[in-house]
């Protein structure tokens, strides 16, 4: 046997452990398969059957006899073997944790051009975990990672640039990965272009901001939710609406922001954007008060004084 013989074999073991390219699901003779490569002596069969041993698929599971498999094929230099070592020393597959065996398994791994292990090396390298602390290397591996089109990694990297940390400052490529990442469906970056967007640091002003806002707030982000109520309630970069202010800080309420449900609640006491309510917003700044806000427990203070929620009147408020 070949390594040519063996790579097409395991394919076709491939092909039975899936059922794919008109081969009918069959694990036991995947199993046969890989066993016949590894016992050739090639690496690719010797990944293989450890793959099925790991998880017992058309094999009893059998995760020590695995992680040998895995062993042996990272000393014959085959990089997926090194990826899963790093991936198991992480202590999130039934083994103990060894964070040096962990990062010096997914070097490999990134050295050899895994671009999947890139992150990995960075992230270990950034937070000093299982290898000294060194943001050179880590700002070098997230560029990298994010040069593969990872959208966390774009995000990091744009971080490092913006604060000069393992690089030079660089505002404008920090900008550029903050917007690649946002593009790529990152929420953090989506929130970050708000930011800067609503600042005045990137082109597209305070409409460009409201619409980086929305798309955070539509994959959950809750300070998102309270940004865009307050451009609602001011008619900023989007036209005024109180309505739709009183909506969106609701939405982060419930979501659990003190800040909303002080804001939801002040609306509510003066009919602004909802029925006048003045029992429903105190209950609103009760909540807002168990959040931790210092504003609402000031105001729920100021309103037992008074004993009358009507006298109370905000800067601001109403229309």
């Amino acid at each position: 046997m070949n390594s040519e013989e063996a790579a097409e074999l395991c394919r076709e073991a491939v092909m039975y452990m899936t059922g794919t390219g008109g081969y009918e699901r069959r694990p036991d003779e995947a199993v046969r398969i890989f066993s016949r490569v590894a016992d050739e002596g090639f690496s690719q069969g010797t990944f293989g059957l450890a793959e099925v041993l790991m998880v017992g698929y058309g094999v009893e599971q059998d995760q020590e006899a695995a992680k040998g498999l895995y062993e042996k094929g990272a000393s014959m230099g085959h990089v997926e073997s090194s990826f899963r070592l790093g991936m198991i020393h992480t202590g999130d597959y039934g083994f103990p944790a060894d964070p040096a065996e962990s990062y010096r398994n997914f070097l490999v791994a990134a050295e050899a051009g895994m671009l999947e292990a890139y992150a990995y090396v960075a992230e270990y390298s950034f937070n000093g975990y299982g290898t000294d602390r060194d943001m050179s290397a880590a700002f070098k591996w997230f560029l990298r990672s994010a040069e593969a089109n990872d959208a966390v990694s774009m995000f990091k990297a744009g971080y490092m640039y913006e604060e000069g940390v393992g690089t030079e400052k660089d505002q404008e490529k920090a900008s550029e990965l903050f917007r690649s990442s946002a593009e790529a469906g990152l929420p953090e970056a989506q929130m970050k272009m708000a930011d800067l967007s609503f600042s005045g640091k990137v082109p597209g002003g305070e409409e460009e901001a409201f619409k980086w806002y929305r798309m955070a707030a539509d994959a959950g982000i809750t300070a998102a939710k309270v940004s865009m109520g307050t451009m609602y309630y001011e008619g900023r970069g989007v036209p005024k609406d109180m309505e739709k202010a009183y909506e969106m800080y609701s939405c982060a309420s419930e979501d659990g922001d003190p800040d909303a449900s002080f804001l939801k609640g002040r609306m509510e006491i003066h009919g602004t954007g909802t029925d006048c309510d003045p029992e429903k917003g105190i209950r609103s700044m009760s909540k807002a008060a168990e959040q931790g806000s210092e504003e609402a427990k000031q105001l729920l203070e100021q309103l037992r004084r008074a004993q009358n929620t009507q006298f109370v009147r905000f800067d601001g408020d109403g229309e």
